[in-house]
């Protein structure tokens, strides 16, 4: 966090007992309101020492990480407006009734996308709403020539970013490419990202059966990569925003992705990106198949003009999400609830 003070919030070693009673109790619901409890005699007051003297208190995250309640706490003490960005994957995390009762106690939620405020409203939520997005650095500096000759590739270059985990598509995407490899042995699968800890490092700094696998990269790296590929496929289980496939459009690079309702919504609708795959269920679902991928992958590889329609389409539509122009809807939201908590507490002053 260079150039930003941060304060940690600690406790006390002889408080670890009391920690492994929070632990305890946040596991079931009838003790849940004790854990809070002995949470906030933990942390509020570091909390409120660290945060005097501010405007508002904004926190990003669940309930279960229960920091959220002590900045709650120390927000009533300080009479300073709660806000919380949930960052929500409905039916995946964050849509507990334990994560709902810490989004009620806020003055204003900030919400990704529309389809994340209306999940939230759906709930039972009044808000105050702000959508605010998600921020992007404002880069197009990856050298592509350096990326391909530092691993010697040549062809077209199917790019993959996150962790190596069945929930982000790696594990789909690879056994679709095998797949594609069929019809296109010239094309190249590079997965870039880390392994989970408890599995095998799946790194290897030479092409295998047309596969590339890098480990965590710089993000020096990452957009040289961006810059190198043909199309980012990112075919994930579920996104709260999906700040890779912003990343992807400010290259022009076309990106293939599951029909999440909230890629629908920042992609889909306009003509930014492949979607692909069914919804089931309530919700975030959305059923994907190898076949349907690999068909996907192999209609952007031998449809280059549509593959360059969608890779402008994502540039435009990636400009919205440059960090200036997020910064503008974070401070337009932040004196928003600064001037709601002003009004309530008017109000509630002359009625005393």
């Amino acid at each position: 966090m260079s150039g930003l003070q941060v304060n940690v919030l600690r406790h006390p070693r002889v408080a670890n007992v009391i920690m492994w009673v929070v632990s305890k109790c946040i596991g079931r619901p009838s003790f849940r309101s004790l854990g809070i409890v002995l949470f906030e005699a933990l942390f509020a007051r570091q909390a409120i020492a660290a945060l005097r003297g501010v405007d508002v208190i904004h926190h990003i995250g669940q309930a279960h990480e229960l920091i959220g309640f002590a900045a709650a706490a120390a927000a009533r003490k300080l009479g300073v407006p709660f806000v919380i960005q949930p960052t929500v994957h409905p039916g995946q995390w964050g849509d507990s009734p334990f994560d709902f009762y810490l989004y009620q106690q806020a003055q204003g939620l900030f919400a990704i996308t529309n389809f994340e405020r209306n999940f939230l409203e759906s709930c039972g939520l009044s808000g105050p709403f702000f959508i605010v997005g998600n921020g992007i650095d404002n880069r197009t500096d990856g050298n592509a020539n350096r990326f391909r000759q530092s691993y010697s590739l040549e062809g077209p270059i199917v790019l993959f970013l996150g962790r190596k985990t069945p929930d982000k598509g790696y594990t789909l995407l690879k056994q679709a490419f095998s797949l594609v490899q069929a019809q296109r042995p010239d094309a190249k699968l590079v997965c870039m990202g880390p392994t989970p800890g408890e599995q095998p490092s799946q790194v290897c700094l030479e092409v295998k059966d047309g596969v590339l696998e890098l480990g965590f990269g710089s993000e020096q790296d990452k957009h040289d990569a961006l810059a190198a590929c043909t199309m980012l496929c990112v075919p994930s289980e579920g996104e709260a925003f999906g700040l890779v496939y912003m990343e992807a459009g400010r290259y022009a690079k076309p990106v293939i992705g599951r029909r999440l309702p909230v890629l629908e919504e920042l992609l889909g609708r306009q003509g930014a990106g492949l979607l692909v795959g069914r919804a089931y269920g309530e919700g975030n679902q959305v059923g994907l198949d190898v076949i349907e991928l690999k068909d996907a992958i192999l209609q952007l590889l031998n449809d280059p003009q549509l593959a360059e329609q969608l890779g402008k389409n994502a540039d435009q539509v990636s400009e919205a999400f440059i960090w200036s122009r997020v910064v503008t809807r974070f401070e337009t939201a932040y004196r928003n609830a600064v001037a709601n908590k002003t009004v309530s507490l008017e109000c509630l002053s002359q009625t005393n």
